[in-house]
């Protein structure tokens, strides 16, 4: 084909019977998911089967999953009454925290979506966003408070005040009034214009990018750092992958961390699953590489990785993974991946493999 690119298909000789049938074959994709449930059901679901498990690690905070639920649906029950129902876009603006994943969890059981707001981003941006949002709400925290809500006329909920009033049934999980197809989050990328583009992800996108999946392990056994920021989709697997299959999440302190500090939280807390740019996987095997060897699934991308240190990974974390991960935020975090393992041959260009 590429010795002759002007010819047409059906000119190539076996095209016909050989083409079909692979390309078939590369696209059987499909798994058996729980497509038709709400990632906040899923969510519940997982909390009722243990909710003994700890959900959640910030610092020295543990949160069990019958906490977590919990205080979710007191938060979701008071986003109801205020008016929040299917799809209404939730600002959050809230550093890493615990407070952070209740917000979230909350938002989804209260039907809404959220929209991540870092709280870095300079205020036009902010301005924007908001603006482009409609967005009748924001959750975020008192030391934030002035900086997000000052000349903004936006009805605000402070997650750590300490004065949410709450009433009978209020532990009980709302009645769930969304479906799969409805927004679970609006991201915004920087788009091609360099202008900010608001990305809508449904609910059913993010279960299927955890639950039943062929690139990636979930499940109890796995522990996942939140170190993304939430405005960034990688947060997606990092949150929901861990809470919406049992794992544990570990949230990295909101202060910007030295890589000495992220590889004390990993060993620290046994992380075994990591998400890391490309820009700081190459600096964690350059300078950090022994904390990474508790890591049994290191993923990476969001530009090419280096063939050599991919090498270094594999030769010196033997029981490791390390995934090349590729996919545009419309596709909710991966498209396509790539495994390998110690032994494997690794070209110089390192594959983003088939899609998942």
């Amino acid at each position: 084909m590429t010795m002759t690119p002007a010819r047409k298909l059906r000119q190539l000789k076996g095209s016909t019977a050989i083409l079909p049938e692979s390309i078939w074959a590369w696209n059987q994709t499909a798994t058996d998911y729980p497509r038709e449930k709400t990632v906040a059901e899923v969510f519940e679901e997982v909390a009722a089967a243990q909710p003994e498990a700890i959900a959640v690690v910030c610092g020295p905070r543990q949160v069990t999953y019958g906490e977590l639920n919990k205080r979710a649906n007191h938060l979701a029950h008071r986003l109801r009454r205020i008016g929040v129902g299917p799809e209404t876009l939730v600002g959050c603006c809230v550093e890493r925290s615990v407070n952070l994943i209740v917000a979230l969890v909350a938002i989804l059981k209260a039907g809404g979506a959220y929209v991540p707001l870092d709280p870095s981003y300079p205020r036009e941006r902010l301005d924007f966003l908001l603006q482009d949002t409609a967005s009748p709400l924001m959750l975020t925290q008192t030391s934030l408070a002035s900086t997000v809500l000052a000349g903004r006329h936006l009805q605000a909920i402070l997650l750590d005040a300490g004065d949410h009033a709450s009433n009978p049934g209020d532990d009980a999980n709302p009645v769930n009034l969304g479906g799969p197809t409805d927004l679970a989050y609006v991201m915004y990328t920087s788009g091609s214009t360099g202008r900010p583009k608001g990305v809508m992800v449904e609910n059913r996108a993010v279960v299927r990018l955890v639950r039943n999946t062929n690139f990636c392990h979930f499940g109890p056994d796995e522990v996942f750092l939140l170190f993304a920021p939430v405005s960034f989709d990688a947060s997606t697997l990092e949150i929901w992958g861990p809470l919406l299959t049992g794992g544990r999440l570990v949230v990295m302190p909101p202060q910007a961390a030295s890589l000495q500090e992220v590889g004390r939280v990993i060993r620290e807390n046994s992380v075994t699953t990591l998400w890391l740019t490309a820009g700081l996987f190459h600096l964690m095997v350059d300078e950090r590489l022994d904390d990474l060897r508790p890591i049994r699934q290191l993923l990476a991308g969001g530009d090419v990785l280096s063939a050599r240190h991919v090498r270094q990974v594999l030769d010196n974390i033997p029981d490791g993974c390390l995934i090349n991960g590729y996919g545009p935020t419309e596709n909710t975090t991966f498209t396509c991946c790539h495994s390998m393992r110690v032994g494997d041959r690794i070209p110089d260009s390192v594959p983003i493999g088939r899609p998942i």
